[in-house]
């Protein structure tokens, strides 16, 4: 029996909840399926929860793998799991979302049909209040859109192993955006990138304990430093990294909106101080106002000032 994919999920304080996704992965019609666990320091019931589905649900075709890593971070945890994997293909998934049972199947499907690097797909994105909103994955300038629009999150793409691992697997240090920032590198490899198009067989749930939480600002450091790690990725690259100042000002227009005043200054103190050109610092300037103002679309707008 030969295994071509594996689902790989890190679990942190999720013995409530983590529950629906396991069930989620077991109802996957893909067989034979390959599935590896990583708990990262669970303090509640997590990893009893985990060994007990995976007494109840490992049989022939599904084979689950259940480890532990010490550092924290879900990037750390991801990081940990990819060493487990010994198959062509890789899919990351999260401990609080739900897969249609056709997905992991279709996924595969589509990255041999194709022969793509990396195949991605729409999500359905549900935020605790019960708010629905279609978040995309963008075939085509992939790159901006990663960075302004998060195309590469962990949800919505999967792609070849070997990939992942010259990129450099996820940066365990990385507690923000550690998702975009593996993407930025996993592209600026100049893989091949295809769309599935169709029915949404992903839907992300947004929880208020989740490391996003409701609100940027107090965790501003996390998503700065992932900023820093993409504008060095793209500079050792020999790309423009004008385009990570504006994600910079639309960030600090987010704190803006949240209330964060003195956060929001300072970043963008920061970033207009690093932009030389006088157009782009008069738009990022615009970028962050129309931003904490609840503006959207602001990279659209944009786009044709800013390279990557």
């Amino acid at each position: 029996m030969e295994y071509e994919l594996t689902i790989v999920i890190p679990v942190y304080n999720r013995a409530g909840i983590v529950g629906r996704t396991l069930e989620s992965v077991q109802r996957q019609t893909l067989r034979p399926l390959r599935v590896v666990l990583v708990d990262n320091n669970s303090t509640d019931a997590t990893p009893e929860v985990l060994r007990a589905w995976k007494e109840h649900a490992e049989g022939p075709g599904l084979e689950i793998i259940l480890i532990d890593e010490s550092r924290a971070g879900a990037a750390a945890a991801r990081a940990r799991g990819l060493r487990e994997v010994t198959t062509p293909y890789t899919m990351f998934f999260d401990s609080d979302d739900l897969m249609a049972p056709s997905h992991a199947a279709r996924a595969l499907k589509a990255l041999k049909q194709t022969g793509a690097d990396i195949v991605g797909w729409d999500v359905d994105f549900i935020s605790h209040r019960g708010k629905p909103e279609r978040r995309r994955f963008y075939e085509s300038d992939t790159l901006w859109h990663t960075l302004m629009h998060g195309s590469m999150a962990t949800q919505r793409y999967a792609a070849r192993t070997d990939l992942f691992r010259r990129a450099g697997n996820w940066d365990a240090a990385d507690h923000g955006w550690d998702d975009i920032e593996l993407g930025t590198r996993m592209l600026l490899l100049a893989p091949s990138v295809k769309k599935i198009n169709g029915p949404v067989t992903v839907t992300v749930i947004g929880l208020k304990e989740s490391i996003t939480g409701e609100a940027f600002s107090p965790n501003a450091r996390n998503w700065e430093e992932s900023l820093d790690r993409i504008e060095r990725s793209l500079a050792a690259a020999g790309r423009p990294t004008e385009a990570v100042r504006l994600r910079r000002a639309h960030l600090a227009g987010l704190y803006s909106a949240e209330g964060s005043a003195e956060e929001a200054l300072r970043l963008m103190l920061a970033t207009l101080s690093a932009e030389p050109s006088a157009l782009r610092r008069t738009l990022l300037r615009f970028a962050c106002r129309y931003t904490s103002l609840g503006g959207r679309g602001v990279a659209r707008l944009l786009r044709p000032f800013f390279k990557i």
